[in-house]
């Protein structure tokens, strides 16, 4: 094997620094320990009611995300019941319109003998329109 069918996908990438939040904001490198002294001041006091009224804002949107994603999972598990169930019934109707045609079809073979003719005809009868019915509950 050569060295390029070695290398890896990062061969050409780029390094980009990973900037969170808190690097952006102005205050960000200042010194976060605050004693006594320095909570007695109203400046300080003041950042402390703004950093919470950020934090509750952010709270109350992630809030409402949490609310949608139930409310979300809670209507993906009904559409997956009703699919599931609709192909059940379209896997159903299929199979009696296939034993439907296979015993129509053995109609004409079985002329001669009535007893067996209309018990072929009835129950072709029967799935034909178990099919239909099966469609129009489908719907």
């Amino acid at each position: 094997m050569s060295q390029l069918d070695q290398a890896s996908d990062e061969i050409d990438a780029i390094p980009v620094k990973n900037e969170s939040a808190t690097e952006k904001r102005a205050l960000s490198r200042i010194e976060r320990r605050l004693d006594d002294e320095d909570l007695k001041h109203p400046g300080v006091q003041k950042m402390i009611l703004d950093r919470m009224d950020v934090a509750e804002e952010k709270n109350e949107s992630l809030e409402k995300f949490r609310t949608d994603y139930y409310e979300v999972m809670q209507n993906l598990a009904v559409a997956k019941s009703s699919l599931k169930r609709m192909e059940s019934l379209d896997t159903a109707q299929s199979t009696m319109l296939g034993v439907g045609c296979l015993v129509l079809g053995y109609v004409p073979t079985a002329w001669g003998n009535w007893p067996l003719t209309i018990i072929a005809t009835v129950a072709g009868l029967g799935l034909v329109s178990g099919s239909f019915l099966s469609k129009r509950s489908n719907q």
